[in-house]
């Protein structure tokens, strides 16, 4: 027992050195906030913020319930983004082909795969093919709904309810301007997503039949708007004119919502005017680089017994032009041990940017080398400290 004693203290003392996996707050400079200026938008809502972050720059009834359109299709998009491989094939059944609208002119019996689908879905705008694709992932219509709800109330989209994958009007699929720009800002992260929201035009090719069509993007910005990279239109009679319109400029990336402008033109000229006075008064202050937040944590059962994780890119904050008083600070979350196997490019935790004390942001810590399960002395002895140093934390 007295050898046993001094093996545990020897191992206690001999880690108490390594950078402790905990969370730390890390305060920033002092700044204080600009008000903008009001518009005469005709959109009955309205949302302007900063794509990384989701600081609000401008807002008008921002959490009135709206008829959010075919900005549903978002949604639809990023969960087949998640769920599905892009060669999956998707049968198309009478359900998909008998939807009303906006169409891609699907018919019973076509196979595609997944990913022309889903292009296809964005560019025109296919209430048939978010049908398709909501069958093809749930089953039924009805369970893929479910899962399109449990996601937005993940994201904070709490005042969202969805019952279709795409939009057409309904007493109970409403949402606002906040939380389509907190699903729109979530999708952008998606580089597929913005690979497909960012597409001009493209040719949408069948398995069944055989055949092949050219569609262009309903974004007019895309066209007319030099900085414009996104994001998904909207348009009925209940609805109104709506448009998720995402643009960078001098490192500056803006998403914009409008909802239930007067015509489907308002909606164009209406984001773009919100997007050119984000350009004109924000910009963005350099944080933190990756490295300097790099740590490194213990795994547990593996070849490799300890590694290095980093935030998956640099940390920077939105200003608004002469603020002196606005306060930000992010935590980094990390567990204290990690279970083998881990492979690179794991998620493990993540940095939380918090702006007045309300977190805005989030960007993934993610291991920077694998580690495979296996006997590793080190890593031995690093479960058996962290085993310890648990127990006296619990005491």
């Amino acid at each position: 027992m007295r050898f046993l004693r001094y093996l545990i203290f020897a191992v206690i003392f001999s880690l108490s050195s390594l950078t402790s996996a905990s969370a730390q707050d890390i305060s920033l400079q002092q700044f204080s906030s600009g008000a903008p200026p009001e518009y005469g938008l005709t959109a009955k809502s309205a949302i302007l913020i900063e794509a990384s972050t989701g600081r609000v720059i401008f807002e008008k009834n921002a959490d009135v319930h709206e008829y959010p359109a075919s900005m549903t299709k978002m949604m639809t998009a990023v969960l087949s983004l998640e769920m599905t491989n892009p060669n999956d094939i998707v049968h198309i059944s009478d359900e998909a082909t008998n939807v009303d609208g906006s169409s891609l002119y699907l018919e019973k019996g076509d196979i595609m795969h997944m990913d022309e689908l889903r292009q296809g879905m964005m560019l025109v705008s296919g209430n048939d093919a978010a049908v398709a694709i909501a069958d093809a992932i749930g089953g039924t219509t009805s369970a893929f709904v479910d899962l399109m709800n449990k996601k937005a109330q993940s994201l904070g989209a709490v005042n969202t309810h969805f019952v279709n994958p795409n939009g057409l009007p309904d007493p109970n699929h409403y949402s606002t301007a906040r939380d389509m720009a907190k699903i729109a800002a979530y999708a952008y992260e998606n580089e597929d997503f913005r690979k497909i929201v960012s597409a001009k035009e493209k040719e949408i090719h069948w398995l069944t039949p055989d055949k092949k069509m050219v569609f262009e993007n309903t974004n007019h910005l895309l066209w007319n708007y030099p900085y414009a990279n996104g994001i998904k239109t909207g348009y009925t009679d209940d609805a109104g004119g709506c448009l998720a319109a995402s643009a960078t400029r001098n490192g500056v990336t803006l998403i914009a919502v409008v909802m239930h402008t007067e015509d489907g033109q308002n909606r164009f000229s209406e984001a773009q005017e919100l997007l050119d006075y984000g350009f004109k008064n924000v910009r963005m202050q350099p944080g933190y680089k990756k490295t300097d937040l790099m740590q490194s944590i213990h795994v547990h059962n593996g070849k490799t017994a300890k590694i290095n994780v980093v935030p998956q890119s640099d940390i920077s904050y939105p200003l608004i032009d002469g603020e002196s008083g606005t306060s930000y600070s992010i935590k980094v979350n990390l567990p204290q041990y990690l279970e083998a196997p881990v492979k690179t490019g794991d998620k493990v935790g993540s940095v939380d940017i918090f702006y007045n004390n309300n977190k805005v942001g989030e960007v993934p810590m993610t291991a920077d080398r694998s580690s495979g399960t296996g006997f590793n002395l080190e890593s031995l002895c690093y479960a058996l400290y962290d085993s310890i140093t648990s127990l006296f934390a619990t005491a």
